[in-house]
């Protein structure tokens, strides 16, 4: 089941941990934190979040009031809890008559007691929603392709994923922040006339506009952002460019693929962090287990473990075999891609997504069945190309049949 998604909204650092640390639950995942400032309001309207805290020590003003009142009327369908250590009936009146769903108490509340509001909060709502037959908005997924070392074929993975999920009617955009060695350009064949350098170098700033102009539309469907022509000029692009271009884009993709680097540099972390999902493409051969290993510790450091799928790339019956991937961090693999060589270089030098170039091929397949994977994961619908190839009409919309 996809955890919901929670995001902290506070202009106290410390009070935003107490909230981080009472939410144990595994139902769970904190997508962020905020502030009451309108750059704050732009990044909770991009992350569209589930469900709001909205935590206050002492009184609750007026201006928290109308922030959160101004925040619902932008993202409908978001619920917004307000967490406080003084909660009076006038509180809990005035809360509603705003539209926040339930006040809470911050102190004297035990993790399991405060989860369990919150899921019984979550699902009220998600009831009423079914029973006024409101849609839900598809959140934008930012998911990051990586590996830690070069040669892993994460580049091939993840154009053929953006190919398919375009292919599937989903608004795509490609990003290759592999800064100084990105080399999506040249797979699919695209001039690097702009790339993220002009991007954020341009006079009229990062907007959407800008990007879309930067962009490059490629023949599958999907929008390229190109890394700089030269190495050199990586130097360039901040941790903060990365954040707002990421943010930016949320309300008009409904996937952003991220290719990266394989360093842990301040961009690349960004970037992770900023992801929903984080790919790790390794080969079945004892370095990159060994890799995958050194990789995902670092992640678990940086408290990005929870978002972590492996895909096992140019798979072949060898010494490492994928229980060795499974018994080591204890996961299901979440696709494994076999071994096609020709059919990968053909890909290349023809310029498209190796999804394209051998639609029928093993690797095509693999990939296919990932791309698939993760809009069924999303949305809860199984793709008809993948319903179509299933026997006697056993998967419907969402779910198997009975």
């Amino acid at each position: 089941m996809e955890r919901i998604n929670l995001l902290v909204l506070s202009d106290n650092l410390d009070l935003r941990i107490e909230v981080k640390n009472l939410v144990n639950d595994e139902s769970f995942a904190i997508s962020g934190y905020s502030e009451f400032t309108p750059e704050g309001r732009t990044k909770i309207i991009n992350k569209f979040p589930e469900v709001v805290l909205c935590a206050v020590r002492g009184e609750v003003h007026e201006n928290v009031f109308e922030y959160v009142q101004d925040l619902l009327t932008a993202i409908r369908g978001t619920i917004v809890i307000l967490v406080n250590d003084n909660i009076s009936v006038e509180l809990v009146n005035k809360a509603a008559q705003y539209g926040i769903r339930k006040v809470m108490p911050i102190d004297g509340i035990g993790c399991d007691a405060f989860s369990e509001s919150i899921m019984t909060v979550y699902r009220l709502e998600q009831q009423r929603i079914l029973d006024t037959n409101e849609g839900k908005k598809v959140r934008c997924k930012a998911l990051g392709f990586f590996a830690g070392k070069g040669g892993t074929g994460k580049t091939t993975v993840a154009i053929g994923v953006a190919a398919q999920l375009a292919k599937a009617g989903k608004r795509v955009m490609l990003l290759d922040l592999d800064l100084q060695f990105g080399d999506v350009a040249m797979a699919l064949d695209i001039d690097k006339k702009n790339s993220i350098v002009d991007l954020v170098q341009d006079r009229g700033g990062i907007t959407i506009e800008n990007i879309n102009g930067f962009a490059v539309e490629h023949s599958t469907g999907i929008s390229v952002l190109c890394a700089p022509k030269s190495s050199e000029l990586a130097e360039f692009i901040t941790p903060k460019h990365i954040e707002k271009i990421i943010d930016i884009m949320r309300p008009y993709y409904e996937y952003i693929i991220v290719d990266l680097p394989a360093s842990f540099g301040d961009t690349t972390v960004t970037a992770l962090e900023n992801c929903e999902e984080i790919y790790l493409v390794y080969n079945n051969e004892m370095l990159s287990l060994n890799n995958a290993k050194i990789c995902y510790c670092i992640l678990e450091q940086l408290h990005q473990r929870e978002k972590i799928r492996f895909i096992i790339n140019k798979y072949e019956k060898g010494l490492v075999k994928t229980d060795d991937f499974k018994d080591m961090f204890q996961t299901e693999m979440f696709g494994v891609v076999p071994a096609d060589y020709q059919t990968a270089i053909a890909s290349i030098n023809k310029g498209v997504a190796v999804t394209a170039s051998g639609p029928k091929s093993a690797i095509s397949k693999g990939i296919s069945d990932i791309a698939n994977k993760i809009i069924e994961k999303h949305t809860g619908i199984v793709p008809i190309e993948e319903k179509e190839g299933k026997k006697n009409g056993l998967f419907r919309f969402g779910k198997k049949a009975d």
